[in-house]
């Protein structure tokens, strides 16, 4: 992909609050949401390696 469509990409998921952006110096860092981890099966309760 281009560095558009990947910006383009996480404008969109953003967007739908699956994740979040904080500026770190001159970059931007994203991270999955809560709800973006229940949506992929890795919620809290159920740890990193699923179950």
């Amino acid at each position: 992909m281009s560095p558009a469509g990947v910006s383009q990409f996480l404008t969109a998921m953003r967007g739908a609050g699956l994740v979040s952006a904080h500026r770190a110096g001159r970059s931007v860092l994203y991270a999955r949401t809560p709800v973006a981890d229940d949506l992929l099966g890795a919620g809290p309760d159920r740890g990193a390696g699923g179950a």
